[in-house]
């Protein structure tokens, strides 16, 4: 009869999953604990006092994390790498109304092959 051993499985769950807080991954988590900071300094300084006004401290201390939030989760999280960039140039090209690929922009090709069958064909 064979004696069976201890079988070993590798589980790979730290490399299998993404570090993050409060639904925020990777380097977004760094923006969120930011913002969070900033946050409870704008609290603190509006809502201590002689005459602390609670509503306008909460008012003022969530709009740093309603912008990294709307920033993280609308241009970052689950996006392609540069989308952040790229969508903000191309409302940057929008708003200017200059066409992204205008004469100036673009350099005129000098190709060898194109330019010898113009030749050829002007020989005819």
């Amino acid at each position: 009869m064979e004696q069976q051993g201890i079988r070993l499985h590798e589980t790979n769950e730290g490399r299998e999953t993404q570090q993050g807080i409060a639904g925020f991954e990777g380097l977004n988590a760094l923006f969120f604990m930011f913002a969070l900071g900033l946050a409870m300094l704008i609290f603190r300084k509006y809502a201590s006092g002689t005459n602390p006004n609670m509503l306008l401290a909460i008012g003022l201390a969530s709009i740093p994390l309603i912008i990294v939030s709307a920033y993280c989760f609308g241009l970052k999280q689950g996006k392609p790498p540069s989308y952040d960039v790229e969508l903000g140039e191309w409302l940057i090209i929008k708003a200017s109304k200059n066409p992204y690929f205008s004469p100036r922009q673009v350099e005129p090709m000098s190709l060898p092959w194109l330019t010898e069958s113009s030749k050829e064909k002007s020989d005819i």
